[in-house]
């Protein structure tokens, strides 16, 4: 597996709210196991996300801290105490060199609002908290996507530069930005129109003044507005994919604004997004269903030398290599032809297997029922993509794992 990467994806908030049960803390001797946890698999680096729902897990000066007062759950209130004992991000970069590992400091686009179900209470940035009006807009009226923030804002594209120039100056071995991930699901919107349309109420959001202006500016006209009149169907016109590609472009705007700064300091860049053949939540699109259908224009980033690397993210429960053989290696030959790397997920964090193709085994696999046929597939299935055209593979994440997942995921490297 000579070049291969494995890359471990830790969400340290997660961590602390298991820690929490524990009766412990979660600062630097937490942080310290998850290094050794990640090193003793076989990790080449760690994808340490700082961002949690519209705040950050580290001593921001330009972002929104997580603090212990007002925490969405009780669980997360150990926070107040490990940000005054330590700056987490300035230890896991020291941790995770002493283990020999590379950290990406690793921050989400989409995802600056979350109100708990359970407590009702609201985590959220405080850009989003000043600017309402940058959250994802209806097309007729003012009702908003809380937690999904239009790029076409330069004050956004500003936001998420200064906060990656933030991360620079901590001295990590890259940054890693995730286009999929967002919790802004859990805030209701106005659903309207009738079947199908209300199926996919999105469609209808995203009609943000600097995207219209960008529209208009592109071809002449208004965008498209969303088609209820059409009660049959739900399919892409040509006029909407010129739509969500001009909204996209402000993603690739901001690419090209930080890039000068991380060649700067050259560490590579790594950005994440759903195969658009294998995306259960939004099918046939990059993201998540609650960016419509907005347009991922990776192939530009890659002749454009915007980005370094590309992981597929297929989420829980599931492998990428059932797509990554089938559809996956030969579209993304694309990116490798032009220097960028790309990985693909092995999936470790949810116990079960249910959503697998291609499996002789029966599903469900569950860890708790039949923990010996879990951690085979497991490690099965790491030797064999590591085995793939893949440059490498992506794990998350480190909550909820333990020593046995590590040694099945050493245990396949070593075959390999």
């Amino acid at each position: 597996m000579a070049g291969k990467q494995m890359i471990l994806g830790v969400d340290y908030a997660d961590d602390v709210e298991t820690a929490f049960e524990r009766g412990q803390i979660g600062d630097t001797p937490l942080i310290e196991q998850i290094m050794q946890d990640a090193a003793s698999a076989g990790m080449t680096a760690v994808c340490w996300r700082v961002s949690h729902i519209g705040r950050l897990t580290y001593r921001t000066l330009l972002g929104t801290p997580i603090r212990g007062m007002g925490s969405i759950r009780e669980s997360l209130t150990p926070f107040g105490l490990i940000m005054q004992r330590i700056d987490p991000l300035e230890v896991a970069i020291r941790a995770a060199h002493q283990q020999g590992l590379k950290l990406y400091v690793y921050y989400t686009l989409f995802d600056e609002c979350y109100t708990d179900p359970g407590t009702g209470l609201i985590s959220e940035s405080r850009l989003g908290q000043q600017h309402p009006e940058f959250y994802l807009k209806h097309a007729w009226t003012e009702a908003r996507v809380r937690g999904v923030m239009s790029l076409g804002y330069p004050e956004v594209r500003d936001h998420f530069a200064a906060l990656v120039d933030e991360a620079l100056q901590y001295g990590p071995d890259g940054i890693y930005l995730d286009c999929a991930r967002t919790h802004s699901g859990a805030n209701c919107i106005p659903v309207h129109g009738w079947y199908p349309q209300w199926t996919h109420p999105y469609l209808a959001y995203g009609y943000n003044e600097p995207d219209v202006a960008r529209y208009r500016e592109t071809y002449g006209e208004d965008p498209p507005m969303p088609d209820y009149v059409n009660t049959s169907s739900l399919a892409e016109t040509e006029r909407e994919m010129q739509w969500n590609q001009v909204r996209g472009g402000a993603l690739t705007e901001l690419l090209r604004q930080i890039r000068p700064a991380i060649q700067q300091s050259g560490v590579p860049l790594c950005v994440t997004f759903f195969p658009s053949t294998y995306n259960g939540f939004n099918p046939g699109c990059h993201c998540r269903q609650m960016l419509g259908r907005f347009r991922i224009d990776w192939r530009a980033w890659c002749d454009e030398q915007l980005v370094d690397a590309i992981r597929l993210n297929v989420d829980h429960r599931r492998f990428g290599y059932d797509d990554w053989q089938a559809v996956s290696a030969a579209k993304y030959e694309y990116a490798q032809d032009r220097g960028v790397q790309v990985y693909i997920d092995c999936a470790i964090d949810s116990g079960r297997y249910d959503q697998l193709e291609n499996l002789p085994r029966p599903l469900p696999i569950r860890k708790d029922e039949d923990p010996d046929t879990y951690f085979d597939l497991m490690r099965d299935m790491t030797a064999k993509m590591l085995k793939s055209s893949a440059d490498g593979l992506f794990f998350y994440e480190h909550c909820g794992n333990d020593d046995r997942t590590w040694r099945a995921l050493a245990e396949a490297a070593q075959t390999v």
